[in-house]
C-alpha cells in the first residue's frame, strides 16, 4: 500500500517541475510506444526477405547448372534468351497495369511465393498463359539437339525421383 501512495505521489503532479516531468515522461511513453510498433512491421519484412533470398539464388544456381550441363552453343544460348524475353513479354501482355504492378513489386521485394495466386487471374488468362508456357516449352525443345533432349528428359526424371524420394521421408 505504501508503494501506491509513493507511486502516487512521483506521478500526481504538485509543483510545475514536476508537471513537466510527467509531460516528459508521456512524451517519451509516446516515443517508446511509436518504436515498437514501427519495429514490430519492419523486422518481420527484413526477415523475411532475408529467408527468400537465398532459396532464390540457389534455384536459379540450380537452373545455371543443368544448363551447363547441357553444353549449350553460344547459338542456342542466344536463341534460349530470345525465346524467354518473347515469352515474358507475351506474358506481361495477358496481364493488366494492376496485375503486372503487383508482379513488379513482388519482383522488387524478391518474395514471389503465392503471388500468382494473388493475381486473381481470370479463366481466360490462366489459358493464355498455359499456352505460352507450352509454346514456349516447344520453342526451346526444339533449339535443343536430340542428345541434349534426351539428356535434359533423363535430368527432369531425376528431379522426380529426388522430389518422390523427399515426399517418403527418405533422405537422397
Amino acid at each position: 500500500m505504501a508503494l501506491v501512495k509513493t507511486l502516487v505521489q512521483i506521478i500526481k503532479p504538485s509543483h510545475k517541475g514536476e508537471n513537466q516531468m510527467f509531460r516528459n515522461i508521456k512524451k517519451l511513453l509516446a516515443i517508446a510506444c511509436v518504436t515498437v510498433a514501427v519495429g514490430a512491421v519492419t523486422i518481420p519484412n527484413l526477415v523475411s526477405a532475408q529467408n527468400n533470398n537465398p532459396n532464390r539464388a540457389e534455384n536459379m544456381q540450380k537452373r545455371q547448372d543443368a544448363l551447363k550441363q547441357l553444353n549449350l552453343t553460344e547459338a542456342q544460348k542466344t536463341q534460349m534468351k530470345a525465346i524467354h524475353e518473347s515469352a515474358k513479354a507475351r506474358h506481361q501482355s495477358v496481364l493488366t497495369a494492376e496485375q503486372r504492378a503487383i508482379m513488379e513489386q513482388a519482383r522488387q521485394s524478391g518474395d514471389r511465393k503465392g503471388v500468382r495466386k494473388s493475381l486473381n487471374l481470370t479463366d481466360a488468362q490462366k489459358q493464355q498463359m498455359k499456352a505460352i508456357a507450352e509454346d514456349t516449352k516447344a520453342q526451346m525443345k526444339n533449339v535443343l539437339t536430340p542428345a541434349q533432349q534426351q539428356q535434359l528428359e533423363q535430368m527432369k526424371q531425376q528431379r522426380q525421383s529426388n522430389r518422390g524420394t523427399m515426399r517418403q521421408g527418405t533422405p537422397r
